[in-house]
């Protein structure tokens, strides 16, 4: 993400933040992979990733950004869900 400075008629500085298009962390192909090592559908998958079924259908057709793929490497692994310590 980069921050652009622009002048305005009365000469102050106003930062206009632009975002550029991130390439997957995930591709398609391994997202389905991943579906397919599971044994997941796409609902059960969106339930456990809580995100939506559409989501789940976008990650296979254009891939998945980082956090999802991490989350998706937890699950194969059989990570439980991250529980803090309460000593």
């Amino acid at each position: 993400m980069d921050i652009l400075a622009f002048d305005d008629p009365k000469r102050r500085h106003i930062e206009k933040t632009v975002r550029r298009p991130r390439l997957p962390a995930m591709s398609a192909e391994e997202f389905s992979a991943w579906l397919k090592h599971v044994d997941f559908s796409e609902r059960h998958a969106a339930r456990i990733l809580q995100i939506s079924r559409t989501t789940i259908a976008k990650y296979r057709q254009e891939g998945a950004p980082a956090h999802i793929g991490f989350a998706c490497s937890a699950i194969a692994l059989g990570m439980p869900m991250w529980k803090p310590h309460t000593d």
